[in-house]
């Protein structure tokens, strides 16, 4: 006999492809690092945004079958707008990835070579990294969480993800300040243009925090309406 919790996680079910969504973002955000990295070496970085580019075709491709996944079901745990709203919301950490990516492959600042800017733009892309592996985390927590129909100790390590996730989103959010303090600091070494694109690019990687984070209030916001 089929269970009814098989029912509402089938191995091709809405929750089967959030996750597979979420690997992609997994994927995608450890090239970030190499990227930034690669950026500063004065390496050759057009590659990435071919991957990159890549993984959000893949992801694509979940997103739909998650849509028709919802068609043939009769039970489902989680309404389908309800995870429609999350997926979207994972769609932006990857889309934010995507951003930086081609930012890096605009303009090069020479400028910038063995002073503080290049360590703060890395320790802010690895905070980033940090708290998007935390989001996928949370995501994945969320189907341990319905496997175990709400488990009271599953429940308080997903709280504490999220938790560790909003601290994230807070310590990049003064990392990126105070590197934009540093640059407008240099203005007078700095090219305006320069200034203008690295304040830029460190905004860009910044906000793939924040939707890391909405990704966690979305899952929030799930786990209430239960």
């Amino acid at each position: 006999m089929v269970k009814f919790i098989d029912k509402l996680l089938p191995q091709e079910g809405p929750l089967y492809y959030l996750e597979k969504h979420v690997d992609k973002v997994s994927e995608a955000i450890k090239y970030l690092n190499k990227a930034v990295s690669d950026y500063l070496e004065d390496k050759p970085v057009s590659k990435y945004q071919d991957i990159i580019e890549k993984l959000e075709r893949e992801a694509d491709v979940i997103k739909a079958k998650l849509r028709t996944s919802y068609k043939k079901l009769k039970f489902v745990y989680f309404e389908r707008q309800d995870i429609m709203t999350l997926l979207h919301k994972q769609d932006s950490v990857i889309d934010g990835i995507d951003d930086v990516v081609k930012l890096l492959n605009i303009n090069k600042v020479e400028s910038i070579k063995g002073t503080e800017v290049e360590s703060m733009l890395m320790g802010l892309t690895n905070s980033v990294t940090d708290s998007v592996e935390v989001m996928v985390k949370t995501v994945k927590l969320l189907l341990t969480l319905v496997e175990s129909s709400f488990s009271p100790s599953e429940v308080k390590k997903e709280a504490h993800e999220i938790e560790a996730l909003e601290n994230f989103e807070f310590d990049t959010d003064n990392e990126s300040i105070t590197l934009g303090k540093k640059l407008y600091s240099m203005k007078e070494t700095l090219h305006p243009v320069d200034i203008y694109f690295l304040e830029k690019l460190t905004m860009t990687i910044s906000d793939i925090s924040d939707d890391a984070e909405n990704v966690a209030e979305a899952i929030l916001l799930l786990l209430k309406t239960e």
